[in-house]
């Protein structure tokens, strides 16, 4: 082979190189509208089956009604107060004792579904990190 045939190739090579470098920058937005839309959808399809994006979904070991609500409330409103929790538990339910829920909150901490922070006098309670990961993970987003 000569040594312009040998150029030529090497030259060619390299623009193909580039041209595919640039296809792969061309087509990373696009990959990354297929994957909201794919997580959309995916949303949809689990509020369609379930009726709605449930903490039964990522916590069925949470039984009873009043547990479900305060994870409900704190998927809402992150952290709140034992008075806070309760008015947002009252308004789903209609009744919600204070000590009940205050209960229901303490099991919930030791089971590290909520999370409990002081803020000046009073305690705020928020989804656990473990929580948060999974309902991410559900929702698929990486967090």
């Amino acid at each position: 082979m000569s040594k312009d045939l040998t150029d030529e190739i090497k030259e060619l090579n390299k623009r193909i190189s580039e041209l595919e470098r640039m296809l792969s920058l061309l087509i990373q937005p696009f990959q990354k509208v297929q994957d909201t839309t794919s997580n959309y959808l995916k949303i949809l399809q689990l509020s369609l089956e379930h009726g709605g994006l449930t903490p039964d979904l990522i916590l069925p070991e949470v039984k009873d009604p009043i547990s479900k609500e305060i994870v409900r409330a704190l998927l809402d409103r992150s952290e709140q107060n034992i008075s806070q929790i309760t008015e947002l538990v009252r308004s789903k339910r209609g009744t919600a004792s204070r000590r009940i829920v205050r209960e229901k909150v303490n099991e919930l901490t030791e089971k590290n579904i909520i999370q409990k922070k002081q803020k000046g006098s009073l305690y705020a309670y928020s989804l656990s990190q473990e929580v948060i990961r999974k309902w991410s993970q559900l929702l698929g987003i990486n967090i």
